[in-house]
């Protein structure tokens, strides 16, 4: 480390060189910074449209049952043969972040759920989720049901159980 103090003192021209260099370096990072908080400030708005445009689908469609926290407590879940699931508590069962492509199967009708009852019943009316019957690309998730995910990912509950031990 001497060493190198000692040549930078008898060589103004090398310091100045490193001090340019740590200058352009410095810029550089600046640059990688800016650049980067505005792609994730960017990347953060669009989740949070992803997930406000859900919520707006859920309560549309799924509170009545599954309730306005996604508890389970709708005010029709009294009336229900099979109670509505806590979708609060997804990702005990399916992993966090939720898979996307599973949870879609879910929403659209194409994976079977005997309390979501037949294709023709409400649940499934205005052809909110493109699929009619069901049916559809096994990958393909549908934008609206995309956002709806968003929005089930984002009231996640971890449970925690309390010890007195």
């Amino acid at each position: 480390m001497t060493r190198t103090l000692e040549r930078l003192r008898k060589d103004p021209k090398l310091a100045a060189d490193l001090v340019a260099r740590h200058r352009q370096a410095m810029k550089l990072s600046r640059t990688l910074v800016l650049l980067l908080s505005g792609f994730l400030l960017v990347a953060s708005t669009a989740a949070a449209d992803e997930v406000a445009r859900g919520r707006v689908l859920y309560l549309r469609n799924c509170a009545s049952c599954h309730g306005v926290k996604g508890d389970g407590q709708g005010p029709v879940a009294a009336q229900l043969k099979t109670p509505p699931t806590d979708l609060r508590l997804l990702s005990l069962r399916y992993g966090n972040p939720l898979p996307e492509a599973q949870i879609a199967r879910f929403v659209d009708g194409r994976a079977d759920i005997a309390a979501h009852g037949p294709r023709d019943m409400p649940v499934w009316g205005e052809q909110v989720w493109k699929y009619p019957e069901g049916k559809g690309p096994s990958a393909q998730v549908t934008s609206r049901v995309a956002d709806l995910v968003a929005y089930l990912q984002s009231i996640q509950q971890l449970q925690h159980h309390a010890s007195l031990r």
